[in-house]
């Protein structure tokens, strides 16, 4: 009789991902590309459009009653997400994507709206990114440069894609989730490999975890976006375009920046000997 745990069906599919994920990096490369040489101003004026809108906001909005009337869909959006990482990836793992948040948020409105220090902002951390990818043990180094890579691409998306809002808020929102998660990803990883596990078997197990906080937190932004920018009217049309914002992001997260995560070198964190938890089954 074979007593092994049998894969779900989410297992499945993220075991598929990491299968094909050589697949999706020449993928990645090529839109990626494409999109940089055809549509750079793009790519440029979303952090820009999206920084000087929320220094705009935050002139207009004085005090924490007046910040909530403002953003509360967003605000529970994003609270939910927090919620979310801590129920179900672990403290360090909620911490992480707390912090991913507030950092995102910080980034933007340190910008300024200045469209000369997008570029440096986005090649500073590039570049930091790729230094930490190759000399820093650390979870978290080993998800920042692939954020950075599939950033270009998550930009290319809304873009390209009909958008029921302004593409920059969309841009913003799908980015916080992005490295948020993605942030909660690297910890979970962390300890998962500290207590023996496999890479693979770890990056599974954490994305497994978070399927529900990515799901439902990108489910209540777009929401939120779509009740905002809908006060004159919900339409068919706008339901339809923000579900296909909705899955596209979500394909974007497990089907490129997932696999991408895959190639950092996990192995380093992995400890050499395998510590097996065992449950008392309740009679």
């Amino acid at each position: 009789m074979d007593l092994r745990e049998k894969p779900g069906k989410i297992q499945k599919v993220l075991e598929l991902f990491l299968r094909l994920r050589l697949i999706s990096v020449v993928l990645l490369v090529v839109l990626s590309v494409s999109f940089v040489a055809t549509r750079w101003q793009d790519m440029v004026s979303m952090p820009i459009k999206s920084s000087e809108s929320l220094g705009m906001w935050l002139a207009e909005h004085s005090g924490f009653a007046a910040l909530w009337q403002g953003g509360q869909y967003l605000a529970v959006s994003a609270l939910a997400l927090v919620v979310l990482l801590f129920v179900f990836t672990g403290v360090r793992s909620g911490i992480a994507g707390l912090l991913g948040l507030c950092a995102m948020v910080f980034a933007l409105y340190a910008l300024g709206g200045a469209e000369s220090m997008v570029l440096v902002f986005y090649g500073v951390f590039a570049g930091v990114a790729l230094l930490l990818l190759l000399f820093a043990k650390l979870g978290v180094a080993n998800v920042l440069f692939p954020f950075a890579f599939s950033w270009v691409f998550l930009t290319a998306i809304v873009s390209v894609l009909p958008s029921f809002a302004p593409a920059y808020l969309v841009w913003t929102v799908f980015s916080v989730i992005g490295f948020s998660s993605i942030l909660a990803l690297s910890l979970a990883s962390a300890k998962h490999l500290a207590e023996g596990t496999p890479q693979a078997g770890a990056l599974v197990r954490s994305g497994k975890k978070l399927v529900l906080p990515v799901t439902i937190s990108s489910f209540l932004a777009v929401a939120a976006l779509l009740l905002d920018m809908g006060k004159s009217g919900i339409t068919g049309v706008k339901i339809a375009e923000a579900a296909g914002l909705w899955l596209a992001f979500n394909l974007w997260f497990y089907a490129f920046l997932f696999p991408v995560v895959s190639f950092a070198p996990w192995e380093r964190l992995r400890s050499k000997e395998r510590r097996v938890k065992l449950k008392e089954k309740k009679k």
